[in-house]
């Protein structure tokens, strides 16, 4: 049997206010504003435009303290893209390298042999120290620092053919440890000596670390000491000294015209200052068209060493 009980006034009026709230609370919820409930997506970091900003070309830049900088190969395809767009169809090679610590900087075709054109005048100049027991006299002196500082082809012949020609190439090549320079074709020719970018690295890491003190301080005084206009009225600042204005530099320059080709290098140590003198060596070798002419392709050789400006503050 069941039981029916009458509920008392206080339980009913709980129930009604209890449907008041419901009531109440479902109207609120119909009636709020949409926006409430929208979910809006994040906000991108970044925007694209809508018309992409045309192409340009800019300045190599040194990369932010501790982050990873450029590869030496991609520094120096900077350098050989400056280089052929001045002089379409130019060979380069290059070697940059931190004396200090070994590091190479930038490095492209390094082991590929070139003409020295007068670059071998610094072997020449040695060969000639080392005759006289690396304490040349006073005449020699004079003359191996004109020949170095103006780039003297006279003083070149007279102390290839006095002292064995294309033998000298040999005996330097020997001494320093440069296994791909090797001695011109025609023993006559010593500008048709051949050399790699990596062995005048080695020879300029040679004169500041290993060479007799006599050897070093002449020849590195001369090149520090180079004219702007050689004997043969060159202008011979092209590529380092006009590339890297400013630096504290060391060069030997070389350029020499034949049927096939012109050759036209710039090499050297440049330095950061009086706290750090010649840190850094530098080697630019090219092989560019023969029908050139000779502003233009000291132009193009300074176009691309102004790229490695970022790498010697």
């Amino acid at each position: 049997m069941s039981q029916n009980k009458s509920r008392s006034p206080q339980v009913r009026w709980l129930w009604i206010a209890i449907g008041v709230i419901i009531a109440a609370v479902t109207v609120a919820l119909s009636t709020a504003p949409s926006a409430l409930a929208t979910v809006h997506p994040p906000i991108a970091t970044t925007q694209q435009p809508a018309t992409a900003p045309p192409v340009t070309t800019a300045a190599p830049v040194a990369a932010a303290p501790g982050l990873p900088g450029p590869s030496p190969q991609a520094i120096a395809l900077q350098v050989q893209s400056a280089i052929q767009a001045a002089s379409p169809g130019t060979t380069v090679g290059i070697d940059v390298v931190d004396t200090q610590t070994g590091a190479v900087l930038a490095d492209l075709n390094a082991d590929q042999q070139f003409y020295t054109a007068s670059v071998v005048k610094v072997l020449i100049a040695l060969d000639a120290m080392q005759s006289q027991g690396w304490q040349p006299d006073s005449g020699t002196t004079a003359q191996l620092q004109q020949m170095l500082a103006t780039s003297d082809d006279d003083i070149a012949d007279s102390l290839w053919d006095a002292d064995g020609g294309d033998a000298i190439v040999t005996r330097m090549a020997n001494l320093v440890g440069m296994p791909g320079t090797q001695a011109p074709e025609d023993s006559s020719e010593w500008g048709e000596t051949l050399t790699t970018p990596q062995d005048v690295v080695t020879l300029y890491q040679w004169l500041t670390t290993q060479a007799p003190p006599s050897a070093s301080n002449l020849i590195l005084t001369a090149l520090r000491g180079t004219t702007q206009i050689s004997a043969d009225g060159t202008d011979q600042y092209f590529g380092i000294p006009d590339g890297l204005n400013g630096d504290d530099w060391a060069v030997k320059q070389g350029w020499m015209s034949l049927d096939s080709s012109t050759t036209l290098d710039t090499t050297g140590l440049v330095g950061l200052g009086p706290l750090q003198p010649l840190r850094y060596a530098v080697v630019v070798l090219t092989s560019q068209p023969a029908d050139i002419s000779w502003s233009a392709a000291g132009a193009a050789l300074t176009d691309g060493v102004a790229q490695l400006r970022p790498l010697i503050p």
